[in-house]
């Protein structure tokens, strides 16, 4: 059942109107960010410290934020409005043929169909239609509804107005192309707004309003009434509507009403009685904002492995604090996240539970005092019921919900994972495609998902390079005399990412290269390398060779064999201890920077090998072109039997390499049959799983202790 439910989470994550509203969410963050910490500057429950920035900055303090407000938070409706329209429209263009429509007239069609369909009656204003607590769900419906109808209409070639030609702009030609789409979509905007006013609705928010609060007009002070109240506020809110003020009519006719009735029963010497108050649901169901948002926060800090989510949280926090969750909304984003929808709803409602009981019970007292909506949770609690006891019932509700959002916080990263591995299949594909690479398109030349996926590792590959974490190298052995003693070992890079895990070589070097940053990796695992080839002296011999990768680029910096031998000085290594590689792949024009570079190390004592030699590109031009010591059989030849065409290649190779008096390899020895069909054409170096698997610095060293020539029997001690 829990794999079906992911599958089904997987689906609905990748769905382009989810993928469109959370891109759209996350684009208006900044505003969020400076709009929540605004308002809970603007409103922190504390006199003494708006007395103190009164003092400080006179009352002009207030004014400014209340215009950075009305700027950020104020206009969420009509921000998320304009980047949802934008983003569907990019979306849409990447994943169907036809005209290009340009986000930014899809951005103007939709715009002006909410200004026509929202256009304010006497009783609002313009503020209130932008405002999240209005206007966002209007928004939504509005932006999802007219730009899927301006995208549709824009694909009916009978509605195209068919220019040619228009001027030396081609974007000209594309607006016109669709523009009776839009002209379209925005009459029928208008013939919606006639109509409702024809039925006497010219508000939609107040007669939504209206309409919610009918099923609440007699209820009574009891547990189902608050669940239902619960429940739907938050299923509002999943939604991107604000459920409680949607619910407002509950809130003006029965929440504050029952505050006032329990504060005349006090001023009259007599016990409150009414459980369900304004204050119950903002002390122990809304402690962070609504959906109990504190718990999500403290549940990610905990256990998610999302680095970013988890920076976002820390962001949070100070404004959760004062109850203002709309940075989690926006950021995780909680608005139409089918990974969050069963917790967001379900842990208030638990919540509630918890707090009912203890009211029943007598541990809390029914609420007669109201404290600032912006209080911090337990402060909140004590004040209110003037006792610990509020505190406690808090810290309660606080460790229920945390434990109600930590499944699926886990949930979330395995289904980030998920969506990152099948990127990272794709980008993987596109690093080792000759085809891609001879039409000179790059990793972060992709579109669509995966290229953005690929500039987010672009982005994090800088930062690891600069702190030299998450990058480290791993050894695989290299066997000789068919396993009589360990020659060497080749040094293989390894990143793990924080948060996509293991992130295969081949897309490391392709973007490095790509960013300009292949010389300081190149550097970075050389430098590794013969660190840990000097921390092997006294443990192997002399002619113990560390075999490192390298790539044309780095042998085309001048300086590269210069740098070289600075590194081998540093750790006190003799040049014979290194050995270079060179993909044969790569080097299918080699230039007079990189014969000359090679020349100058092979001269000086480095050995130079050919990796994956065999995979077609190999002439004997290479071998007469490069100083050559070792040829390293790709793993590809080492499978079949000797009728096969591969073994004909490998006995031909063998030939090739001992009459020009050239070292051999064979890489990807995994079965005891593979080897004695090496051994019998006259290999005797190997190296694969059958001996090891990579290992780190650590196990290598183990390794290398504790190996036991084995002969023909198999390796003493196989990885």
């Amino acid at each position: 059942m829990f794999e079906k439910f992911f599958r089904l989470l997987a689906a609905l994550a990748t769905l382009p109107v989810f993928l469109v509203i959370q891109r759209s969410l996350f684009i208006v963050l900044p505003l969020i960010l400076v709009g929540a910490f605004s308002l809970s500057i603007r409103h922190f429950p504390s006199p003494p410290f708006i007395a103190f920035l009164d003092r400080l900055f006179g009352p002009e303090w207030q004014f400014f934020l209340d215009d950075m407000i009305a700027g950020t938070s104020g206009i969420i409706s009509l921000a998320v409005l304009c980047t949802f329209s934008a983003s569907m429209a990019m979306v849409i263009n990447q994943k169907r043929k036809g005209p290009f429509v340009s986000p930014i007239m899809a951005t103007v069609v939709v715009m002006s169909c909410f200004f026509v369909l929202c256009f304010p009656s006497a009783n609002n204003s313009w503020e209130q239609v932008f405002s999240m607590g209005r206007g966002l769900l209007p928004a939504f419906c509005i932006a999802v509804v007219s730009c899927t109808l301006f995208l549709f209409l824009s694909r009916l070639r009978w509605l195209h107005w068919s220019m040619g030609a228009v001027g030396h702009d081609p974007v000209v030609r594309d607006i016109l192309t669709v523009l009776p789409a839009g002209m379209i979509t925005i009459l029928l905007a208008a013939l919606i707004r006639v109509l409702f006013n024809r039925l006497g609705i010219p508000d939609l928010h107040s007669a939504t309003c209206n309409f919610l609060f009918l099923p609440f007009s007699n209820v009574t002070d009891s547990l189902s009434f608050a669940l239902s109240y619960t429940g739907l506020s938050q299923l509002f809110w999943v939604f991107g509507a604000h459920g409680p003020n949607l619910l407002f009519g509950v809130e003006e006719h029965i929440l504050v009403p029952a505050v006032h009735a329990n504060q005349l029963a006090l001023s009259r010497g007599l016990t409150p009685d009414i459980i369900f108050t304004k204050p119950f649901f903002d002390l122990y169901t809304r402690m962070g904002g609504s959906g109990s948002t504190i718990c999500l926060i403290l549940a990610i800090l905990f256990k998610s492995r999302d680095r970013g989510a988890r920076k976002l949280c820390l962001f949070a926090l100070i404004p959760a604090l004062c109850n203002v969750n709309e940075p989690l909304l926006f950021g995780v984003p909680l608005v139409l996240n089918p990974v969050y929808v069963v917790p967001f709803i379900l842990t208030p409602m638990i919540q509630a539970i918890t707090a009912y009981v203890a009211t029943v019970t007598g541990v809390l007292p029914c609420a007669a005092d109201t404290v600032a909506w912006t209080t911090p949770v337990f402060v909140s609690g004590f004040f209110t019921t003037g006792s610990m006891a509020g505190p406690m019932v808090q810290a309660v509700n606080v460790i229920i919900g945390v434990a109600c959002y930590t499944p699926f916080v886990i949930l979330a990263d395995k289904l980030r994972e998920s969506q990152a591995e099948n990127l990272l299949t794709k980008l993987k594909a596109v690093a080792g495609s000759s085809e891609f690479k001879a039409k000179g398109i790059g990793i972060l030349d992709i579109p669509g998902e995966a290229g953005r996926f690929a500039k987010t590792l672009a982005d994090d590959l800088k930062l690891a390079l600069y702190r030299e974490k998450q990058l480290y190298l791993v050894y695989q052995p290299q066997v000789s005399d068919s396993g009589g003693f360990i020659s060497g070992v080749e040094a293989l890079l390894r990143w793990d990412h924080p948060v996509y895990g293991r992130i295969s070589p081949e897309i490391t070097v392709s973007i490095a290269q790509e960013i300009k940053q292949m010389d300081r990796l190149g550097l970075f695992v050389l430098s590794r390398a013969c660190r840990q080839r000097a921390a092997w002296k006294g443990i192997v011999n002399d002619t113990f060779t560390m075999s490192v990768n390298v790539v044309p680029g780095q042998l085309t910096d001048p300086l590269f064999a210069q740098k070289v031998f600075g590194i081998l000085d540093e750790h006190h290594l003799t040049t014979a201890m290194l050995e270079l590689e060179i993909t044969e792949s790569s080097v299918l024009e080699p230039d007079e920077n990189t014969l000359n570079a090679l020349e100058h190390l092979h001269e000086n004592g480095i050995r130079i090998a050919i990796d994956d030699f065999g995979m077609g590109h190999a002439s004997l031009r290479y071998l007469r072109s490069f100083p050559v010591s070792t040829i390293k059989i790709d793993r590809s030849l080492t499978f079949g039997d000797e009728r096969e065409i591969n073994s004909q290649i490998v006995k031909s190779v063998f030939d090739l390499s001992r009459t020009l008096d050239i070292s051999t390899i064979v890489e990807g020895v995994e079965t005891r049959e593979q080897l004695n069909r090496f051994m019998d054409i006259g290999y005797a170096t190997f190296q694969g799983y059958f001996f090891s698997r990579p290992l780190a610095g650590r196990d290598c060293t183990a390794f290398i202790r504790g190996y036991k020539p084995s002969g023909t029997s198999g390796p003493a001690l196989p990885g």
